[in-house]
């Protein structure tokens, strides 16, 4: 199980622990498997991420690259550096960094 961000949530994957709202309601209960429509709700309600069986940050961040070429990744990194100070070290920068290489490389695929 891994806490992946609402935006990494696809339909199919099973709810390892109860999505809860900031007031501690249950909004999905544990064992649940997500919908597009669960995953539109949960974005409604400003639920920013999700316990899920099976899944972790990183798995799903090898996976993503897998499907983009080695030249690409590296044209994006030289990209970035110029923009990011160095991040080792720093959580909140590494997720920033994180997001927006995937967002970039996104954009890649769609174009």
């Amino acid at each position: 199980m891994g806490i992946l961000n609402i935006n990494d949530l696809k339909e199919g994957m099973t709810l390892a622990a109860d999505v809860k709202n900031k007031h501690g309601n249950i909004m999905i209960r544990q064992g649940m498997t997500l919908s597009e429509k669960h995953i539109m709700l949960l974005k409604a309600w400003g639920i920013a991420e999700a316990d899920v069986e099976g899944f972790d940050r990183d798995q799903l961040h090898e996976d993503e690259m897998k499907t983009v070429s080695p030249e690409v990744i590296e044209a994006i990194e030289k990209e970035m550096r110029e923009f990011f100070p160095p991040i080792e070290g720093n959580e909140i920068m590494s997720e920033i960094y994180r997001i927006t290489k995937k967002l970039k490389i996104k954009q890649v695929m769609e174009s």
